[in-house]
């Protein structure tokens, strides 16, 4: 584990504001432009994204010296691929689809060794391939950023024990699958979506835990959610950031050439 998500933790246990975004392409010159950009953080999206284990290790590769926290966003709450990324290196975990109490315990279990978890040995990049294993071992529970996604009705029901479980880092709302579960699908005003939200940056606050909208808003939604104390701020993702820009920049060169 490097000294970089240690000192990360320390800045959200401060409860200070972070910044970062999603990497979602499994290319290893995209993962360093993201490293390079000056984020707090990254994301690496598994979930969604297309990444085999080779190019998930890759991508980690790319935040060789770097400040910016690499973080996994795995495919499920599920043991075997939280202890792989981990072993891979990655710095913390994001957990999709957290619904009860005992999931968020599970998420956590799965990511510390014993006697706090339950997680596997074997850290091979993590470890510096074997040459750092005692100083890793002796703080990687410690020095690990959990991150639960509350996405689900069940999961904002259940708020209170999923937060109050012990190892939790930050509280990552999934505005969109959390819409679908009440089936409003994408509509981010209705008031069980909003109301959902709200509750899980209440909860999280008066834990003094960071909190997460999870996705990028237009610029005053954005800002709704940071003042209501969302402070863990996803700024963009890879694609929409590269499927945007082009677009604007082909219209700034049309209007540029064409003088109109």
């Amino acid at each position: 584990m490097s000294e970089r998500s240690s000192k990360l933790k320390s800045r959200l246990r401060l409860g200070e504001t972070t910044f970062g975004a999603w990497l979602t392409v499994a290319n290893p010159m995209i993962a360093e432009i993201m490293a390079g950009a000056g984020f707090d953080w990254v994301l690496i999206d598994t979930e969604h994204g297309g990444f085999s284990n080779e190019g998930v290790q890759t991508c980690l590769v790319a935040f060789n010296g770097s400040p910016t926290v690499p973080m996994v966003r795995v495919a499920w709450n599920d043991a075997v691929l939280i202890k792989q990324v981990l072993d891979m290196g990655a710095d913390g975990i994001l957990v999709p689809m957290v619904s009860s109490t005992a999931e968020a315990r599970a998420a956590v279990s799965a990511c510390k060794y014993p006697p706090q978890g339950t997680r596997g040995f074997g850290p091979r990049r993590a470890s510096d391939y074997g040459r750092k294993t005692d100083a890793y071992v002796a703080q990687a529970n410690d020095s690990v950023i959990v991150i639960v996604q509350i996405e689900h009705v069940n999961g904002v029901a259940d708020i209170d024990g999923i937060l109050d479980t012990p190892g939790i880092d930050v509280a990552c709302l999934g505005p969109t699958d959390l819409s679908g579960s009440a089936g409003v699908l994408r509509q981010f005003q209705h008031p069980t979506v909003v109301n959902g939200m709200t509750r899980v940056i209440e909860a999280a606050r008066a834990r003094q835990m960071p909190a997460s909208i999870g996705i990028t808003f237009p610029d005053a939604e954005m800002h709704k959610w940071y003042s209501a104390g969302a402070n863990f701020v996803f700024c963009c993702d890879d694609v929409s950031l590269l499927a945007s820009q082009a677009g604007k920049t082909l219209a700034n060169m049309r209007q540029l050439i064409s003088g109109k």
